[in-house]
């Protein structure tokens, strides 16, 4: 799917969440809600079996402002999403959202050029899983 950015690592998900955060950091990202779906979902729906699922809401503050200065109605995609799940084997997937693709639906130039830098550094923290 073009509107994400998938890797599947070999290791235990806590320690993918915290490295995942980590080098979104690195790139000025903060994570400001975090969501175990997998939990949420037991709490309501008991007698579901679910893999551990994360939702990590990212956010660069000064990014968000800007694009809000852009368009008011930007919210909507506020704040990016994360999603850490585990895949099975072993194996932990980290998707993240093309904040570029999405801003094309917009039809404002502007925004698809700072989505571009986004999209890049969420590139740039992924690959260093």
């Amino acid at each position: 799917m073009k509107n994400l950015k998938i890797i599947s690592v070999l290791v235990m998900i806590e320690e993918v969440t915290n490295k995942t955060k980590a080098l979104l950091k690195e790139q000025g990202f903060g994570v400001i809600t975090e969501i175990d779906l997998d939990v949420k979902l037991k709490e309501k729906l008991k007698d579901i079996e679910m893999k551990p699922y994360k939702i990590l809401g990212v956010c660069n503050p000064f990014t968000a402002y800007k694009t809000l200065q852009i368009e008011e109605n930007i919210g909507v995609f506020l704040p990016c999403k994360a999603i850490i799940k585990d895949i099975g084997d072993g194996k932990i997937e980290v998707v993240i959202v093309n904040p570029a693709a999405l801003m094309g639906m917009l039809n404002k130039a502007e925004l698809v050029i700072i989505a571009n830098e986004v999209s890049e550094k969420f590139q740039k923290a992924l690959s260093g899983l």
